[in-house]
């Protein structure tokens, strides 16, 4: 029989599965989760910190607090969101240790395709594309004015999709604080980029 079950929602189960398995003492399970989670935790680290080392070290940490606190997990809240609370959390400490890095322009000279900014369509022009990586690279340049919980917020709703009840369940927090440090990063975002912010919304609407 056709599965019908859509794709996210297949592999969300299968990464259960395999925590599940890796719980039980499975190793192989283990270096499968990393494989496959590996990308969207270095992702969400690097949009939070706007730093590859950081990044990198806060996905190490986030799959060593893994392997060491798997047996805290619970299945009722998917392996996933609680593998992304982990990294977001380890991301907010080494903001909130590192605060000085607020008021410094996004300078990366290397930015990893899977992180890069989203996919545009295949029709954009040239000078569409080129202007759209130039909002994008703004918009990491002005995140340093975000506090650790404004910014958390914003990357995981702007950059990772998430649901303002997906937010709040991976940040440990209620809807109404999500909604409120989101109001307050996307003020902030505003004063920050000046017309800049409008270009962006008018381009994501086209």
């Amino acid at each position: 029989m056709m599965n019908l079950k859509p794709r996210t929602e297949r592999e969300s189960r299968d990464v259960d599965e395999l925590a599940l398995a890796f719980r039980d003492g499975d190793e192989r399970a283990f270096d499968e989760l990393v494989r496959r989670l590996e990308g969207k935790v270095f992702a969400v680290a690097y949009r939070m910190t706007s730093n590859r080392e950081d990044a990198l070290d806060v996905a190490q940490e986030t799959f060593l607090k893994v392997y060491r606190k798997i047996h805290t997990w619970r299945p009722t809240g998917g392996f996933v969101p609680w593998v992304m609370r982990l990294a977001a959390n380890q991301s907010i400490d080494l903001l909130r240790r590192n605060k000085r890095r607020r008021s410094e322009a996004f300078n990366e000279a290397y930015v990893p395709e899977r992180v890069g900014a989203a996919v545009e369509p295949t029709s954009m022009d040239t000078e569409r594309r080129v202007r759209a990586n130039e909002i994008d690279a703004r918009i990491q340049a002005a995140l340093p004015c975000l506090s650790a919980s404004q910014r958390a917020v914003f990357v995981l709703r702007h950059y990772d999709g998430m649901h303002l009840a997906e937010i709040a369940h991976v940040l440990g927090c209620t809807v109404g604080s999500v909604k409120v440090h989101l109001f307050r990063a996307l003020r902030k975002l505003q004063q920050e980029l000046g017309d800049l912010h409008d270009e962006a919304v008018r381009m994501e609407k086209e």
